[in-house]
């Protein structure tokens, strides 16, 4: 799976111009239909969305990389399980540290008639841009968690891992693309994130993964 420059450069653009459709006039509109129907949906999606959590391919890349290193050596093989480690905690780095800058509320603030949508730094139009500043480090720093939606870092690692799998095993595609979609979809359903949350979090995902991928291009591909 390897994009050329234009492909690249394409996806990135139609990515970015479906964030910005989903958040004027999608997002809000799909995440209250998944309040309102929480109880048939909520618990099915925070049970699938483990799918993305990324200490599961960060420790399974560790086992292998010593397994590889130090019991049955093969050097293709720890690189490989270098690969994924590498691109799990480069695309979480990224996708932490834009959260905390972008400040975008989540899905819960439209719970129970809230009106809450959007980002930290709009809450206030009266504010100055200094107090806005101010007013989202500080609510970030109280509570973070309700204040980092943008991008989702569990569909980041998703696309991640699917990115990594499939430029190491393009042609189980059919395995792959049911299992990322699954787990993807679930951040909806389980209500944490908009639909913009997500197509960001598979646009970081896509972009580190290849950004990993052309640094140790040859360590993974060459036979040993």
């Amino acid at each position: 799976m390897i994009f050329s420059r234009l492909q690249l450069t394409l996806f990135t653009i139609v990515t970015l111009l479906l964030i910005l459709l989903s958040y004027f006039y999608i997002d809000k509109t799909v995440s209250l239909y998944f309040i309102e129907h929480a109880q048939t949906y909520k618990a099915f999606g925070k049970t699938v969305s483990k799918l993305g959590e990324s200490h599961w391919y960060i420790g399974i890349a560790l086992i292998g990389f010593f397994y590889y290193k130090f019991i049955k050596t093969n050097e293709l093989y720890k690189q490989r399980f270098l690969f994924l480690l590498y691109v799990n905690l480069f695309s979480g780095i990224i996708s932490v540290i834009a959260k905390m800058l972008i400040g975008r509320l989540r899905p819960w603030k439209l719970e129970n008639g809230g009106d809450g949508f959007g980002f930290l730094i709009s809450q206030n139009p009266d504010f100055s841009l200094l107090e806005n500043i101010n007013y989202q480090i500080s609510m970030t720093l109280q509570d973070s968690t309700h204040y980092t939606s943008f991008p989702s870092g569990h569909t980041t690692t998703s696309v991640s891992v699917f990115t990594f799998m499939m430029i190491l095993f393009p042609k189980q595609y059919y395995i792959w693309i049911p299992i990322t979609l699954l787990g993807v979809s679930a951040r909806i359903l389980a209500n944490d994130h908009f639909i913009s949350d997500i197509l960001a979090g598979m646009l970081l995902g896509v972009l580190s993964t290849l950004f990993i991928y052309s640094k140790m291009k040859d360590k993974i591909e060459k036979n040993y």
